[in-house]
């Protein structure tokens, strides 16, 4: 495998990046996508801006996940003067639509820290080691995670966290374990400015 290079540069969290003051019982977006180059999946927050209690209703999101396949997810609406978040990461978020009108109330439409970076496959079939080096600057805390799954079968990972590269704040060296098909980064939480490169190298099957 050749040497690979990831680079996650976010943008700051945006509450209202989607959409600011939707209300009634259609909403339109202003925007389908983060302002992040390149873009990064993540997660969808829905912020009630009113006092009246909506988490009985629910909103259909639709987009695209990290690797551009098609996504939707119901997330129950927010209570009072809360903010919910989504389960699923989104590259772009194309409609969003509430089971039931709001009236006059209004709810912001935007993206979290919490970011899933693309898959990256590794070569399973050697009987080495992929090494994974992270540099991180500023504040970030971030989680490499591996798949035993065949990513580029079409199967949906399941994904599990490289221990010694799990919700880490600083520059660190790991190894993916042998076997594994691809792997991918998780960004916790960051800073304003913070920024993460990851080095992978795997010796080839000889």
């Amino acid at each position: 495998m050749r040497p690979s290079f990831v680079d996650i540069d976010p943008v700051d969290t945006n509450l209202t990046g989607y959409a600011s003051n939707v209300t009634g019982a259609t909403w339109t977006l202003t925007a389908t996508a983060s302002n992040d180059v390149p873009q990064l999946a993540r997660q969808v927050t829905i912020r009630n801006d009113s006092v009246t209690n909506h988490s009985a209703k629910t909103a259909t999101l639709v987009g695209t996940d990290g690797q551009d396949k098609a996504l939707t997810e119901v997330l129950n609406l927010p209570n009072t003067s809360a903010t919910v978040t989504s389960v699923n990461y989104f590259k772009t978020l194309t409609s969003i639509t509430p089971s039931a009108t709001i009236g006059v109330d209004t709810m912001d439409i935007g993206w979290a820290q919490t970011i899933q970076s693309y898959i990256y496959p590794i070569d399973w079939r050697s009987p080495w080691a992929c090494n994974i080096q992270v540099d991180v600057t500023g504040t970030i805390n971030f989680t490499v995670q591996q798949t035993f799954v065949d990513v580029l079968g079409g199967v949906t990972p399941v994904w599990s966290d490289i221990t010694a590269l799990a919700s880490k704040t600083a520059d660190t060296v790991s190894q993916a374990t042998v076997g594994a098909t691809a792997l991918h980064v998780l960004v916790n939480s960051f800073s304003s400015g913070a920024e993460l490169q990851m080095y992978t190298t795997q010796p080839t099957n000889v």
